[in-house]
């Protein structure tokens, strides 16, 4: 109902979506495709290191690979991962305690303030690119948030990110 009266608002322009900031780290989001579903999403904040460098190559060749980041004792990341889940409107509460639980408890303990080529058992002998790590976090969230998982995101920086919404089926 609520979707009908703001896309008429809004004619003849299409609305796509419409997305909440609750906070600078949470929104809620509708789109038009699903408008029976809300999209919640919470952004998190962990500190470590990684070490971005490939044995098999050169020093040339791990620079031309990882550019600045090819360092062979490693350097270190602020990082923000940011979980959406979704639900069907009608199933009420949310439960944002839970869901924050279970992202530090399966996530977040497990990357913060470590080296995650040493201290993190599942990225070991993997590169853990910010591509990797996604994989990884979508990976241990999945386990408990199951179909609720829609994304993960993980920011190294401002302008590098990787977004990763699991196996999809083709």
């Amino acid at each position: 109902a609520c979707w009908k009266v703001l896309s008429e608002k809004f004619a003849p322009a299409n609305l796509s979506g419409l997305s909440l900031a609750l906070s600078p780290f949470r929104k809620a989001s509708i789109c038009a495709e699903e408008t029976e579903v809300i999209y919640f999403s919470e952004k998190f904040e962990f500190a470590a290191m990684h070490k971005l460098w490939n044995e098999q190559l050169s020093e040339k060749k791990n620079l031309e690979v990882f550019g600045k980041c090819a360092n062979p004792a490693g350097h270190g990341h602020n990082y923000i991962i940011e979980v959406t889940v979704k639900r069907p409107l009608e199933q009420g509460d949310f439960g944002i305690g839970e869901f924050e639980r279970i992202i530090d408890q399966e996530f977040i303990k497990l990357v913060d303030h470590k080296n995650l080529n040493v201290d993190v058992k599942d990225l070991a002998g993997v590169n853990p690119t910010v591509e990797n790590i996604a994989a990884f976090a979508w990976g241990k969230l999945a386990l408990h948030l199951g179909e609720r998982l829609h994304c993960v995101t993980v920011w190294e920086n401002d302008r590098t990110y990787c977004s990763y919404c699991g196996a999809r089926d083709s």
